[in-house]
C-alpha cells in the first residue's frame, strides 16, 4: 500500500513539472474563431482575432513579431485584406467560391473582425482550408463552426498539421440527414472535457484542495468556486460582462500563483481562517468562469440566433459535474497521502510547484 501511495505522490509531482517544462495552456494565445453561415446571400465567414494574432498570422518582418495596437490598423489594412481573402480557400464541388464582398474592422478591446461574404455553394462536399494556419506554431488553432440555414452544419478546431475540414451538404446548403443540432448532451460533455482538459483549471482546484482533508471543507470550496464562476460566464456570455483573453489569461495564472502563496502561508487546512481561503475562491472564481465564458462563444454558442440558455446550463452543469469528480479524486488521494510519514510534506512541496507553474504561465501570457 505503502508503495502504491509513493508511486502516486511522485507521478503528481512528474505531472507538474511537465507543466513546467512545456508551455501548455488551457485558452491558447493564438486561438482565432470563425463562424460560416450560408443564408439567401450567400457564404458569410465571419473571423475574430486579436491584432497581434493577425500580425503573426498575416503579415512578414519586423511587423510579425511586434504587438500591434489599434493605430496600425489603418496603415496595415492592405495587407489584412489581402490575408482575409486568403485565409481560407473554400471549395464546393472541387470549384472555388466566387468571393462578393469583403469588410474588415475593430472589434472590442481592438479585435480584428475579417468579414467574408462568397457565393452560395451549391454542390457537395463543402470544403474550408485554413491556407494562414500553415505558416504559424502547431499550437495555433481556429475553431471553425459551420450553420446552414435551418441546420448545424458541423464544427471543428483547425490546425496547421489539420487545417481542412470537409462538410457534405444538400443542394440547398444544409446537413444531409438528420442535422447535428447543438444539443444539451453536446454541451455537457463540451464542459466536462473542457474542465477535465484544461491545465489551468485543473492546476488551480488542486493548488486549492491540496491543504484540504476534511469533506466539509472541500464542499465549501467547490461551492465557492461553482457559484462565482456561474456568475461571470452567465454574464460575459450575454455580454453584460465582457473582459479581453489579453486579461483574463494573464489574471486566471495570477490565482494559481496566489493560491499557492496562500498555502505556503497557511501551512494547514484553511477551517481557522475560513473568511481567507472561501473568498479568495470566490474571488478568483469570477476570474475563471470570464475563462470559461470566452471557450463556451468559441463554440457557436448564439451563433446567428440559435438558443443561449440551454447550451449555458448544459455547459455550466458540465463544468460542476468535471470539477466535483476531481474534488473527489483529489481528496481521496491527498487524505490517503496524509497517513504516509514520508509524504507529510507533500500539500507544501505541491504547494510550491502549482506557484512556480503559475507563474511561469502568467510571465508567458503577459509577454506573448
Amino acid at each position: 500500500m505503502l508503495n502504491r501511495l509513493h508511486g502516486l505522490a511522485i507521478l503528481l509531482c512528474l505531472a507538474l513539472v511537465s507543466f513546467v517544462a512545456v508551455p501548455v495552456s488551457a485558452h491558447d494565445p493564438f486561438e482565432i474563431t470563425s463562424d460560416a453561415h450560408i443564408d439567401a446571400d450567400g457564404l458569410n465567414v465571419r473571423t475574430t482575432l486579436s491584432l497581434t494574432t493577425a500580425a503573426r498570422t498575416c503579415l512578414s518582418g519586423p511587423d510579425r513579431e511586434r504587438r500591434l495596437v489599434a493605430a496600425d490598423f489603418e496603415p496595415l489594412r492592405r495587407e489584412f485584406e489581402r490575408c482575409a481573402r486568403a485565409f481560407y480557400s473554400i471549395t464546393a464541388g472541387g470549384q472555388p467560391l466566387a468571393s462578393r464582398s469583403l469588410s474588415l474592422q475593430l472589434g472590442l478591446e481592438d479585435d480584428l473582425e475579417m468579414r467574408l461574404i462568397d457565393a452560395r455553394p451549391r454542390q457537395t462536399p463543402l470544403v474550408f482550408d485554413a491556407q494562414a494556419l500553415k505558416g504559424l506554431a502547431a499550437r495555433a488553432g481556429v475553431v471553425l463552426t459551420v450553420t446552414g440555414q435551418h441546420t448545424f452544419l458541423g464544427q471543428k478546431v483547425l490546425r496547421p498539421d489539420d487545417a481542412r475540414f470537409e462538410l457534405p451538404i444538400t443542394e440547398d446548403a444544409e446537413a444531409i440527414g438528420t442535422p447535428l443540432l447543438p444539443t444539451f448532451g453536446r454541451f455537457l460533455r463540451l464542459g466536462v472535457e473542457h474542465i477535465s482538459g484544461g491545465a489551468d483549471h485543473l492546476l488551480f482546484l488542486l493548488g486549492l484542495l491540496v491543504v484540504c482533508r476534511r469533506v466539509k471543507t472541500v464542499a465549501i470550496i467547490v461551492s465557492c468556486f461553482s457559484l462565482a464562476h456561474s456568475i461571470t460566464l452567465a454574464l460575459s456570455t450575454f455580454e453584460i460582462l465582457t473582459l479581453s483573453s489579453r486579461w483574463v489569461e494573464p489574471l486566471i495564472a495570477a490565482t494559481i500563483v496566489l493560491v499557492g502563496l496562500e498555502n505556503l502561508w497557511l501551512g494547514q487546512e484553511p477551517e481557522g481562517r475560513w473568511w481567507s481561503r472561501w473568498l479568495a475562491t470566490f474571488a478568483f472564481g469570477l476570474v475563471h468562469g470570464l475563462g470559461f465564458a470566452g471557450a463556451l462563444r468559441g463554440r457557436g454558442l448564439g451563433s446567428f440566433g440559435t438558443s443561449v440558455w440551454q447550451p449555458l446550463l448544459a455547459f455550466n452543469l458540465g463544468i460542476e459535474l468535471g470539477q466535483l469528480a476531481i474534488a473527489c479524486v483529489l481528496l481521496v488521494l491527498f487524505r490517503q497521502f496524509a497517513r504516509v510519514a514520508t509524504l507529510t510534506r507533500l500539500p507544501q512541496a505541491v504547494s510550491i510547484l502549482v506557484t512556480l507553474v503559475g507563474a511561469f504561465w502568467l510571465v508567458q501570457r503577459i509577454t506573448t
